[in-house]
């Protein structure tokens, strides 16, 4: 039986293979395949393989303290596990997850690149995976720290170098600027071109590299932002100096309507041929000496009231005009009375920031002053150019409020700006002006234009400490202006010499042991070379000391015999140098505030009248009272009366003092003085700002954000 049904099965499986064979015979090879397809022969296919791939994919390079963030997708995964990842060679991963994770370079230590390898592994077939080579470079670093230096009129080309980061690179410079005629090529890193001028340049270089990461400056102990510099070799020539006016004139006003007169005018750095200016026009001068000079005034320049700006001047090579002292033509009076003109206090632009600092002069050459005021938050000038009229208004031109640069040295700090100074920085007949900014260790500085505009220069003075006081004439004797700055930290008292381009080289100077401190210039002992004079106090001892520095004319300076004068319980302020007894000597005013409740109790004036020699004896009736915290002092003649008068700003009275000169040291507050004026009078700045012949004053008030404007009338 069970034989018979196995030869029936084999019966039925050759009957299918007779069939299947006609079949084919029947239909062809093509129609035979396509029968087997729509009954499901020849067998089924499987499952498609799982692949798996990641982005990006194609190798990357970054800088160390980088990551990279990284995905993967999994084909034909139907367990949707994704995948598992792993890391060989340098750095780390984080945040993984099943389908992305986050690659982290080494850090900022590595010196040379670093190969890493993140790979992306099928967690439902280990057999499948992908990888991303990835290359760890060091940060990107500017390797040159330093530049030879140039010698002008000679060819210059020097590259910068770097190391690290990801190329390709960019290059700028962020702030300062090579030396005049130099110029940087910013695919190629190279700084070429003739130098023009001489002194120092200063500027912060920046490189970024592919990845977007950025380094400023060199690295020194680890930290970057240290400027690259130039120094210009420049042989300076010998010239004429800049003549220096003491004040005062004498006589120093003269009543209107009167005969011609003899004006006699003390100072230093006088040559043979100078020639004394009387608005601008030259009077048959006579030169008596280095110190000294006299001239004829004729009738018909003091016929009427008016205040003349009077000046001398050198004659070449060097040489160039003085700094300006006014001679009013008025007549004398007894007592003065100060108010405020219309309009006044004015704004400062922009009306957000503090006013600190102010300097007079003709910034338009219209012969009648005008004001440059500088503020801090932001770091800004304004420029009010004076009408001239008589109700002493101003107006502020288009190119006004002027920012003041970024500094190489400082980038990225406030500017905050400070004490300001008039003076031709670049021998083109123009006032410009200097400006100290103590947190970023600079003297900023500014060419006149000769029509009330200003422009940069692209120099910086680097005073290498903390600057707090400021002094700017010829020191050196050759006709171009030199700036002298007291730190206070650092090297205590620096010498700038300046190339009369905007541009200055730093020489430490011969100071004396002493930590910052106010600066006033003149020729203390007669020898026709400008000295200084610098207060400083020292907190631990409750002690004011006054330096006095005998100038060498060589940029050096030597301490006087029995310098400093030291004064116990008081802060020392401004210093101001004038005759203030009429014996032809220099004598020194100082403010002062008491160490102890200084916001509270009144301060006082010091007066110190000089021997000639360098060395000074305190002036009877010395000290005088003033206000509360006296800081900023100026002196002229405010009566017509021929003696020297002081005004003192009283910061936390909110007033102003005025103390009249008796012609022999001493003084006596005016009438109605203290003049109010705004909160927080910090700086002072005189002039006859309605053309009576009767000067006036333009007081900071930096809590008010203002500028009072404090006339005589007529």
């Amino acid at each position: 039986m069970l034989r018979h049904k196995l030869n029936n099965q084999a019966a039925q499986v050759l009957s299918w293979k007779q069939v299947r064979s006609a079949i084919a015979r029947a239909l062809g090879p093509v129609g035979f395949l396509a029968v087997l397809s729509a009954c499901g022969g020849g067998g089924s296919s499987g499952p498609a393989p799982i692949s798996v791939n990641i982005s990006p994919a194609s190798p990357q390079a970054i800088d160390a303290t980088q990551t990279i963030s990284i995905t993967a997708t999994v084909a034909n995964d139907s367990s949707g596990e994704g995948v598992s990842w792993s890391l060989t060679g340098a750095g780390s991963l984080s945040n993984q997850t099943s389908t992305s994770v986050t690659y982290n370079a080494p850090g900022s230590m590595i010196t040379s690149a670093q190969n890493a390898t993140v790979i992306a592994t099928s967690v439902a077939d280990s057999s499948k995976s992908a990888s991303l080579n990835i290359t760890a470079n060091p940060l990107p670093t500017i390797t040159t720290t330093s530049l030879p230096n140039a010698t002008k009129g000679l060819a210059y080309n020097q590259v910068l170098t770097e190391s690290g980061g990801t190329p390709p690179f960019t290059w700028i410079i962020l702030a300062g600027a090579p030396p005049n005629g130099l110029n940087f090529n910013a695919s190629m890193a190279s700084i070429t071109g003739t130098p023009s001028g001489g002194g120092t340049w200063y500027f912060l270089p920046q490189l970024t590299d592919a990845t977007g990461l950025s380094t400023q400056g060199f690295s020194l102990n680890g930290a970057s932002g240290y400027p690259l510099s130039i120094t210009v070799q420049a042989t300076i020539p010998s010239g004429n100096p800049i003549p220096f006016i003491s004040q005062p004139l004498v006589p120093d006003a003269a009543a209107p309507g009167g005969a011609g007169l003899a004006l006699t005018v003390n100072g230093a750095g006088f040559v043979s041929g100078a020639a004394v200016n009387f608005n601008g026009t030259a009077l048959t001068t006579t030169f008596v000496s280095s110190t000294q000079l006299t001239a004829n005034v004729p009738a018909s320049e003091i016929a009427s009231a008016g205040t003349a700006s009077v000046t001398v001047v050198n004659p070449a090579p060097g040489g160039g005009a003085s700094n300006v002292v006014y001679f009013p033509v008025a007549t004398p009076e007894a007592a003065v009375t100060l108010s405020n003109v219309s309009g006044s206090p004015m704004q400062t632009d922009p009306p957000s920031a503090f006013p600190v600092s102010i300097a007079v002069a003709d910034f338009n050459g219209d012969g009648k002053p005008d004001l440059a005021v500088t503020n801090q938050n932001p770091g800004t000038i304004t420029i009010f150019l004076g009408t001239g009229q008589a109700d002493g208004t101003f107006t502020e031109p288009a190119s006004s409020p002027i920012t003041l640069q970024t500094v190489p040295f400082s980038a990225g700090l406030p500017q905050n700006p400070g004490l300001t100074l008039v003076g031709d920085f670049n021998n083109s007949g123009n006032p410009g002006l200097a400006v100290l900014q103590a947190s970023a260790d600079n003297v900023a500085i500014l060419f006149g234009n000769g029509n009330g505009s200003f422009t940069q220069s692209t120099a910086t003075a680097y005073t290498q400490g903390c600057p707090s006081g400021l002094a700017a004439a010829d020191f050196i004797g050759n006709g171009n202006v030199d700036l002298v700055v007291t730190n206070s930290c650092g090297a205590a008292l620096a010498f700038l010499l300046g190339y009369g381009d905007g541009a200055f080289t730093y020489e430490p100077a011969s100071p004396p042991a002493m930590d910052g401190g106010c600066l006033v210039g003149g020729d203390f002992n007669g020898d026709g070379k400008l000295d200084l004079a610098c207060a400083l106090y020292d907190e631990g001892s409750a002690t004011t000391f006054v330096y006095v520095l005998l100038g060498n004319g060589d940029g050096t300076f030597t301490q006087v015999p029995g310098s400093p004068i030291t004064i116990t319980g008081v802060i020392g302020g401004a210093l101001i140098a004038g005759d203030f007894n009429g014996d032809g000597k220099l004598d020194l005013g100082m403010t002062t505030g008491p160490s102890l409740n200084e916001g509270s109790t009144p301060g006082a004036v010091y007066i110190f009248l000089g021997n000639g020699d360098g060395t000074f004896t305190p002036a009877s009736g010395s000290p005088i009272a003033v206000g509360i915290e006296p800081g900023p002092i100026a002196m002229a003649d405010f009566n017509g009366d021929g003696k020297v008068d002081l005004a003192i700003g009283n910061v936390m009275s909110n007033n102003v003092t005025l103390l009249l000169g008796n012609g022999d040291g001493t003084f006596t507050e005016a009438t109605g003085s203290p003049f109010a004026v705004g909160r927080g009078p910090g700086a002072l700045a005189v002039a006859d700002f309605i053309g009576s012949g009767r000067l006036g004053l333009a007081v900071v008030n930096y809590y008010d954000r203002t500028i009072s404007i404090l006339v005589q009338q007529p």
